[in-house]
């Protein structure tokens, strides 16, 4: 993000009031960004914050935030694509070497509902993100959908 804005570090410094050093150190992953920096960030770079959340979220080892569990692995799912470039349909299955369809990438990032785990970690190992951080949202997601009862179930 910051690269592509072009914003330099000194100026993301001004701007946080840390040290510049200590901004290269974060965007390295050296140290650890406060949501705060992250906002900044985000800011200056005309990044999207509300994609960034569930990443900072998962690296900062946050309890996921927002109500619908679902929701949330899609937005994590987006911001891990966000994070490696927004990479086109086309690209994300090929790198998946085609074992998954359209159609399943679709479902895992805007849904409805959530796909099998398979699908999700092949999406996740093709944005470079971690399965490991994946797979409790997922789960998270997964249990919610099997423990929501459909409208017909109340008559």
């Amino acid at each position: 993000m910051r690269a592509q804005s072009r914003v330099s570090q000194r100026v993301l410094a001004g701007r946080m009031r840390i040290d510049p050093s200590y901004v290269s150190r974060i965007l390295s992953s050296e140290r650890d960004a406060s949501w705060q920096h992250v906002l900044t960030i985000c800011d200056l770079c005309n990044g999207d914050s509300a994609l960034m959340k569930p990443l900072w979220e998962m690296a900062a080892n946050v309890q996921p935030t927002g109500a619908d569990p679902t929701r949330y692995l899609h937005t994590y799912l987006r911001a891990l694509r966000y994070a490696a470039g927004s990479p086109s349909t086309e690209t994300i299955l090929a790198s998946t070497q085609n074992t998954i369809a359209a159609s399943d990438l679709r479902q895992a990032l805007e849904g409805p509902g959530t796909p099998t785990w398979l699908v999700v970690r092949t999406i996740t190992n093709a944005l470079w993100g971690l399965p490991d951080l994946t797979l409790p949202l997922w789960r998270r997601a997964t249990a919610c959908q099997e423990t929501s009862l459909p409208a017909e179930a109340f008559g």
